[in-house]
């Protein structure tokens, strides 16, 4: 098989998310970035893996080290639900897979695993995130398909 059709045969499609079995009101914007639904005790965090080799983190999950290329030593851990934000910017064009404009982006740094996680920025007015701010994890819907489901993805939002 060619290596290109193979790898994008495994790569999620980011942008029709996937069946979540009986429940057609919605989907996940990816599988395997976060675990949803959430039980009513359960707190959200997002899964990343760590190197055994070498401790890097990463987020999303990779099949391979890129820091010391060593291949299938994954352990898969949970990130801590609060950072602060690393970078930001406010877009002002809708998004090509259904993001209503503005809204902003950016990464946010997550101090107790050592990762920044590129995403979406919640509660508050887009032009309102300052580098520096402490911000948690939420997850919450990111956009409205074309049948009318809810696609659930992760955000960041201040912390209260």
């Amino acid at each position: 098989m060619d290596k290109q059709i193979e790898a994008s045969t495994r790569m999620p499609n980011l942008l029709k998310g996937l069946s979540n079995g009986p429940d057609p009101a919605w989907d996940l914007v990816q599988e395997g970035l976060f675990e949803y639904p959430l039980t009513k005790d359960q707190e959200p965090a997002l899964l990343a893996n760590r190197c055994i080799n070498c401790g890097a983190t990463f987020f999303p999950k990779r099949f391979l080290c890129p820091t010391c290329f060593e291949q299938g030593g994954m352990d898969e851990v949970r990130l801590a639900r609060q950072g602060t934000i690393y970078a930001c910017t406010v877009i002002h064009r809708d998004s090509p897979t259904g993001i209503t404009a503005p809204y902003a982006y950016g990464y946010v740094e997550i101090p107790a695993n050592q990762v920044r996680v590129f995403a979406l920025l919640t509660g508050g007015d887009p032009s309102s995130f300052k580098l520096g701010q402490k911000v948690e994890l939420v997850i919450e819907p990111i956009r409205t398909d074309g049948n009318g489901r809810e696609i659930i993805g992760f955000k960041f939002k201040p912390v209260s």
